[in-house]
This record gives C-alpha cells, structure tokens and sequence, in this order.
C-alpha cells in the first residue's frame, strides 16, 4: 500500500534489510548491509528511526551496493539493497531492489519496469528502446509500455510514444563524488500527456547513476541515485 511504502521511506531506515527468500547471493547482501547498519548505529548510541546523514565515509564503508529512490510528490525517500538479479529473454539483466518492509523496484539496465508495494504498482513495462539506447549510450527511440494495477483486480495499460535524444556529457555529483556521464532524454507523448524520462548513465561502462522516470499517473516521477555500485 501506498502509505505503508511512503512511511518506510520517510523513515530512512538505510540498507535494513532482512531479506528472506532470494539467492543465495542476496541474502548474504542483505546480511551484510543490515551488520553495516547496527554497527553504524550501536557506535552512535542510536537506533534505527531516524534519518541518516549521507557522507562519502557512510557510503564507503557499506560492503553492498545501494540505491537511493525518492518520490517527487510525497519528498519520501528510501534506500534499497539488492535482492535479486536475473535475465529473461528481454535486452540487459534485471536486479530487483528491496526496502527494509519489502517493497521492491525491480530495474532493467537501470529502467524502472516493476515495483511492488508502493501502491498502484507498475505491474510490468516494455521499455527496450530505452534499455537499448542506455547500453550502447546512444538515442534510440520507440515506444514505452506501461501496465499498471487499477486497484480493481485488473491492469491498465498505457502506451507512450517516444523518442529519445542526446543532451550531451555532463558531470554530476552524487554524495560528493563526481561522475562523467552521458544525459539521456526520453520525450514521450500519450492519453497521460507529455512525459519525460532522463538517465544519467556512465561514460564508460553504461551505468544509470541517476534517473527520473514517470512510473504512473498516481506515483508520478521518482528519482533514483546510484549510491554504490
């Protein structure tokens, strides 16, 4: 639900995540980013409520990779670890990521295609234009599908036309660190209006370090950091 997945990421709880199920691989992740925590708080006398302060020295010392998700309309935002990674016959691997309650965003090659308990999640998503122009950081355009839960036991497709340009090489900061990037810019028209869609991807190995994607009309825009790779 919505509020349940607003209130974990206004409450910051950084890499709390329990996992159980999952690969091996991922709840080995999960273990060590959950030690990571407890260790930073116990140091500090504090416990795990309240929001941390981002520092190159935090996000050093976490031995995981770690995701930063915040949703524009509600300001909430959360930090996920990985849970699990896979390939299917679609362009790029999928890695789902997970909050401490559950919730999941799962990305394709750093494009948001599911998540789960957010509310009105994004059911599924065809984005392989997007996914292709990301991995060879070039602008290939085409279209972006959306199928979306209702609410009402059913889904809701929505389809947008979309065409894809170079904003050309910037560079960007994220918690200090600085990153050579190429800027992306999805430009999509649909019933829903005009969207736009913008990664932020790695000069030299085709990493999403930053995006803003539209996940629905409910949801609205997220931002998503790569905090550690």
């Amino acid at each position: 639900m919505m509020r349940a997945f607003t209130s974990a990421l206004a409450g910051c709880v950084l890499f709390l995540a329990g996992c159980t199920g999952g690969d091996e691989t991922s709840g080995s992740q999960a273990a060590q980013a959950k030690a990571a925590l407890q260790s930073l708080l116990a140091s500090r006398g504090e416990q795990p409520a309240l929001p941390l302060e981002l520092t190159p020295q935090l996000i050093a010392s976490l031995t995981v990779p770690s995701l930063e998700i915040s949703i524009e309309n509600s300001g909430a935002v959360a930090y996920l670890v990985p849970f699990s990674d896979r390939r299917d016959g679609g362009p790029g691997a999928l890695r789902t990521w997970r909050t401490a309650d559950d919730s999941q965003v799962t990305l394709r090659q750093g494009v948001v295609v599911t998540t789960r308990g957010i509310g009105n999640d994004l059911n599924s998503s065809d984005a392989n234009a997007a996914v292709k122009a990301i991995r060879t950081r070039s602008p290939i355009s085409g279209p972006h599908t959306l199928y979306l839960n209702n609410g009402e036991n059913g889904i809701s497709r929505i389809d947008l036309l979309c065409e894809m340009r170079s904003v050309g090489a910037e560079t960007i900061e994220i918690v200090e660190r600085k990153f050579n990037v190429l800027h992306l810019q999805e430009n999509c028209t649909g019933t829903k209006g005009i969207i736009t869609y913008d990664y932020w991807i790695d000069r030299n190995d085709a990493t999403v370090r930053q995006s803003r994607q539209w996940i629905g009309p409910e949801v609205g825009y997220v931002r998503t950091r790569l905090l550690k790779k």
